[in-house]
């Protein structure tokens, strides 16, 4: 694919996000903060607006309901685009835990969902937080490509821990990301990038059973899924 179709592709998508994502009051207000918490602390935010409702379909739509309660762990939740399509999948009897770092993020994740009473709220890193139990399913937001390599085989080494054996993890990065960073790196810096994809890429080769793109997202943006057998 050359220079013009990539930009071309990029711009329909841009313009297709703005069109069916209506830009109303609430979204405003999240890309505020969002774009607040962006500034303050840039390596664990990742984005420049919150993720498309295509984005968050599809890197939601392996949770099913099972003949018993499930358990859902949401990391890196952000202003909660991922959260609120979770919630529509769960019954009165699942959990959700949503761990998210940033204080601001929070704030607007427990105003948002306060009425979810299976739903907590936990700001907190992922390393620190302590769960009452393994997950059925992980929807990770975190993202990977701004972290250090061994902050990212520390949190995928926690993600193994949490999770139930054929339990599934669901988690994005944006096209060309890698690619670009790459690029643009040099000495150090590209030396721990090109570690950081290669853990990714060995995670990936382990336990991946899905992946497609989404173009309707600032940026487009790939999904894997994941199912971890023990």
């Amino acid at each position: 694919m050359n220079k013009k179709n990539v930009f071309a592709i990029g711009l329909l998508g841009l313009l297709l996000f703005i069109f069916l994502h209506r830009p109303t009051r609430s979204f405003l207000s999240d890309t505020v903060f969002f774009l607040y918490a962006l500034i303050r602390h840039p390596q664990r935010i990742g984005a420049i607006i919150p993720s498309s409702p295509f984005l968050a379909d599809e890197i939601v739509k392996h949770i099913k309901k099972k003949n018993r309660p499930i358990k859902i762990l949401e990391v890196g939740a952000g202003t909660g685009a991922f959260t609120g399509k979770i919630i529509e999948k769960m019954t009165q009897q699942d959990t959700l835990d949503v761990v998210e770092l940033d204080v601001n993020l929070c704030n607007i994740l427990r105003k948002k969902f306060k009425k979810y009473k299976n739903v907590a709220i936990h700001c907190v890193s992922i390393l620190d937080f302590r769960a009452n139990g393994a997950y059925d399913f992980i929807i990770s937001g975190l993202p990977f490509n701004s972290f250090d390599s061994e902050l990212v085989f520390s949190i995928i080494d926690s993600y193994r821990q949490l999770i139930k054996n054929n339990g599934i993890i669901s988690y994005f990065e944006y096209l060309f990301a890698a690619n670009i960073r790459r690029f643009f790196s040099t000495g150090a810096k590209r030396a721990n990038f090109v570690k950081n994809m290669q853990i990714l890429e060995n995670f990936r080769k382990s336990y991946l059973f899905e992946q497609n793109s989404v173009l309707i997202n600032v940026p487009a943006a790939y999904v894997y899924h994941l199912q971890i057998k023990k």
